[in-house]
C-alpha cells in the first residue's frame, strides 16, 4: 500500500467543497490537497436531486462564487444549470483533477505535526 501525505482533505465535492478547493489552491498554492467524494460525480445536492422542477431557493448571485460570478439570466436557477456551473467551475480551475470519487471518510485524526 502506498502512503500519500496531504496537507488538507476536503470532504465532499459539492458547492462548498469546490469553493473551498479554489480558495485553498489560490490562497495556499504550496499545499497538497484532495477532495473526497463518496458519490460517482461532483455536485452534491445538485447531482443527487434531479426531480422535475428542482431549483435553488436562493439567488445564484449570492449562492455562487465570488471568484466566478453567476452570469446566466435567471438568478433563481434550476438544478441542471447549477450542476453545469459547478462542473464548469471545477474544470476551469483544475479542481476536478483533485477529486477522488467513491471515497468515503470512515475515521479521521488530527496531527499538528
Amino acid at each position: 500500500m502506498t502512503v500519500e501525505h496531504l496537507d488538507v482533505l476536503i470532504i465532499g465535492a459539492g458547492l462548498s467543497g469546490v469553493g473551498a478547493a479554489y480558495h485553498l489552491q489560490h490562497g495556499c498554492p504550496g499545499k497538497r490537497f484532495a477532495l473526497l467524494e463518496a458519490r460517482a460525480d461532483l455536485g452534491g445536492t445538485w447531482d443527487l436531486f434531479r426531480y422535475p422542477g428542482v431549483r435553488s431557493d436562493s439567488d445564484m448571485h449570492t449562492l455562487g462564487y465570488s471568484f466566478r460570478p453567476w452570469t446566466e439570466a435567471r438568478a433563481i436557477a434550476d438544478g441542471p444549470s447549477i450542476l453545469r456551473y459547478l462542473r464548469d467551475t471545477a474544470a476551469a480551475y483544475g479542481i476536478d483533477r483533485k477529486i477522488r470519487f467513491h471515497h468515503r471518510v470512515v475515521t479521521a485524526r488530527y496531527s499538528s505535526a
